[in-house]
C-alpha cells in the first residue's frame, strides 16, 4: 500500500472516542484529516495515499456545505439504470484500528447493520495491538473470459483441442484487438487454456429435448486477460464475443455463450493474523479459554454445511459493505466467493480442472493455534508461547477504475479516505475486514452471545421504527437497553412517555 506519514500509534489516537461523536462533529474531523479530499467540490484524484496530516482547525467556507458522501442525484440515477423511479440510502461508516501490512488505514463500508462496523473495529483493535493483518493479493489482475465450442462430437474434440493449442499466438493477437485500450495501459490477453467438460442430462426429470444435438462434452476455451486496475467484466465479455468465431472456425464447432467467468482463482486475496492466547482474555475467561473456544466454533463450521453458510455470510457482511462503499460489483464477488467454499472447486482447481463431485461447503477461514519457536527459545512456558491464528483466503474481484467509479463521486470520495488504492490493496483491505469481522463474529458468539452486543446496537433502529423523534432516539434507546426489553412494543411505550412529557414541558 502507499507509503503513509503517520505511524500506528498515531493513528489510534487521532481516531480514539470518533463513536462518541455526533454525526456532523465526524463530517468535521473527516474533513480535517483529509483536507486534500474533502476541500472541493471534487474528490481529487491526486491524493495517493492515506496520509494523517496535522489538521487546520481554522475555520473555512468548506464546512459550511453539505457534507459529499450523500445520496445519488435522481438525474445521474434516472441515466444509469431502466425503469428508474428513485433512489435508495444506506448509512456509511468507518472502520478503524486497521493496520495492514504494517500501515493504518481507514476503511468506509455501507451498510444498514448495526454492530457490523464495530464488531470489525474491536476485532482489528486487538489484532492491531500485535503486528496487526498481513496481507497478499496477485500483482497480476487477472480475468476470464469463457468462449463455449458445442457440437464437436468425440472423435473431432482430440483434434479441436490440438489446433486451438497450436494456433494460441494468433488467438491472442486476434483477441488483443477486441481491448486495446487495456493492451496500451500494459495489459491484455496473457494466456488461452481449453477444458473438456462432460456434458449431463437435465436433472429437471420432466425436461422435454428440442435439440438433436449429441455431443458428449463441453469444450471451453478460457482467455486470460490482465485487466490493469479495472474490473474488467465488460472487457472480458467484449474480448469473448470478439474472438468466439476464430476459435469456432480452429475447432468446427458452434458458438455457445461467451462470457465473463465470475470465479477467478488467479485473483486469490489472503488476510492473516497472529496473536498471543493472553491477549483474547474476555471478563472472566482467560485468553485459552476463549481461543479454545473459537476454535470450537470454526471446527463445528467445518463439518456442518447449516453452520458454515452462517459463518460465511458474517464474512460478507464486511466485505460487502466495503464493496457497496467503493462501487465494486458485491454480486459477482459474493458468487465467487460462496463458489469458493464448496470442496468441488477447490479439488477441481487442484486437480487441472478435472470434474469432481464432492461439493461440500466449508467456512472460508481457518483459525489454528501455534506454537512461536522463537519465544520458545527464550525459555517461556509452554502457554505463553502460544499464538491464536487466524487466515481468510478467497477470490476478490474489483477494479479502482472504470465502471460507474465516475459515475457516482460518492465512490471517489470513499476511495480517497483509503488513499486511492489500486485494485491490488483494495482487494487486500477487504480480505482483512472479512477475517476481521469473522474474528469478531467468533469471539461474540464464544463468550456473551451475539445478542448481547448486537440488540444493544439493534435499539435505536427499533426506536426509530417507532417513531422516534431523531433528538430522542439516543435516550429511548438506553432506557430499553436498561430495561433489557429491546423490542417495539417496549420503543413504543417509551416514545408514548416521552411524548407525554414534552406535551407537559410546553405546558408548564
Amino acid at each position: 500500500m502507499s507509503e503513509l506519514i503517520a505511524k500506528p500509534e498515531v493513528h489510534q489516537a487521532k481516531w480514539s472516542g470518533f463513536y462518541k461523536k455526533t454525526l456532523h462533529e465526524r463530517q468535521t474531523q473527516l474533513k480535517l484529516v483529509f483536507p486534500r479530499v474533502f476541500t472541493s467540490s471534487e474528490p481529487s484524484s491526486s491524493v495517493v495515499s492515506s496520509v494523517y496530516v496535522t489538521p487546520n482547525t481554522s475555520p473555512s467556507n468548506n464546512d459550511k456545505k453539505s457534507f459529499p458522501i450523500n445520496g445519488l442525484d435522481e438525474n445521474i440515477a434516472d441515466n444509469m439504470i431502466e425503469n428508474c423511479v428513485g433512489t435508495i440510502g444506506l448509512p456509511v461508516g468507518l472502520a478503524l484500528n486497521f493496520i495492514i501490512n504494517g500501515k493504518p488505514i481507514i476503511i468506509p463500508m455501507a451498510i444498514e447493520e448495526p454492530s457490523v462496523i464495530a464488531g470489525v473495529s474491536g476485532a482489528a483493535k486487538t489484532v492491531s495491538a500485535y503486528n496487526g493483518f498481513k496481507a497478499t493479493a496477485p500483482v497480476t489482475n487477472i480475468i476470464v473470459a469463457q468462449v463455449c465450442l458445442l457440437d464437436i462430437s468425440q472423435e473431432n474434440m482430440n483434434s479441436a483441442i490440438d489446433k486451438i493449442s497450436r494456433s494460441k499466438s494468433e488467438i491472442i493477437k486476434r483477441a488483443n484487438n477486441y481491448c486495446d485500450n487495456m493492451v496500451k495501459r500494459g495489459g491484455g490477453v496473457l494466456d488461452i487454456n481449453v477444458r473438456r467438460i462432460p456434458r449431463k442430462a437435465n436433472r429437471n426429470r420432466k425436461h422435454f429435448t428440442l435439440s438433436s444435438a449429441n455431443f458428449r462434452e463441453w469444450l471451453v476455451v478460457h482467455i486470460t486477460i490482465d485487466v490493469c486496475n479495472a474490473m474488467g467484466a465488460n472487457c472480458a465479455s467484449t474480448v469473448a464475443e470478439g474472438v468466439a468465431p476464430f476459435l469456432a472456425e480452429l475447432s468446427g464447432g458452434r458458438i455457445g455463450l461467451r462470457i465473463v467467468s465470475n470465479l477467478n482463482v488467479e485473483r486469490m486475496s489472503k488476510a492473516s493474523f497472529r496473536i498471543p492466547l493472553p491477549m483474547l482474555a474476555y471478563k472472566s475467561l482467560s485468553g485459552k479459554e476463549v481461543a479454545a473456544r473459537i476454535i470450537e466454533a470454526y471446527e463445528w463450521a467445518e463439518v456442518d454445511p447449516y453452520r458454515a453458510t452462517t459463518h460465511n455470510k458474517g464474512i460478507m457482511n464486511g466485505i460487502d459493505a466495503v464493496a457497496i462503499a467503493t462501487g465494486q460489483d458485491w454480486r459477482a464477488i459474493e458468487a465467487a466467493v460462496h463458489a469458493w467454499a464448496c470442496d468441488g472447486v477447490r479439488i477441481d482447481l487442484d486437480n487441472s480442472h478435472n470434474s469432481r463431485s464432492d461439493n461440500s461447503y466449508r467456512p472460508l477461514t481457518t483459525y489454528w493455534i501455534e506454537k512461536d519457536e522463537q519465544l520458545a527459545a527464550t525459555g517461556k512456558s509452554d502457554d505463553e508461547c502460544l499464538m491464536f491464528c487466524g487466515e481468510l483466503e478467497l477470490p476478490i474481484m474489483v477494479g479502482t477504475v472504470g465502471g460507474v467509479l465516475k459515475t457516482n463521486k460518492v465512490y471517489e470520495y470513499n476511495l480517497g479516505i483509503m488513499g486511492n488504492p489500486n485494485s491490488r490493496d483494495l482487494a487486500m483491505s477487504m480480505a482483512c475486514i472479512g477475517l476481521a469481522q469473522n474474528f469478531a463474529a467468533l469471539r461474540a458468539l464464544a463468550t456473551e452471545g451475539i445478542q448481547r452486543g448486537h440488540m444493544s446496537l439493534h435499539a435505536k433502529n427499533v426506536a426509530i421504527a417507532a417513531g422516534c423523534p431523531p433528538h430522542a432516539v439516543t435516550s429511548v434507546a438506553q432506557r430499553m437497553i436498561e430495561k433489557g426489553k429491546i423490542t417495539l412494543s417496549s420503543a413504543n411505550d417509551l416514545v408514548e412517555a416521552h411524548m407525554s412529557e414534552q406535551v407537559q414541558c410546553v405546558y408548564m
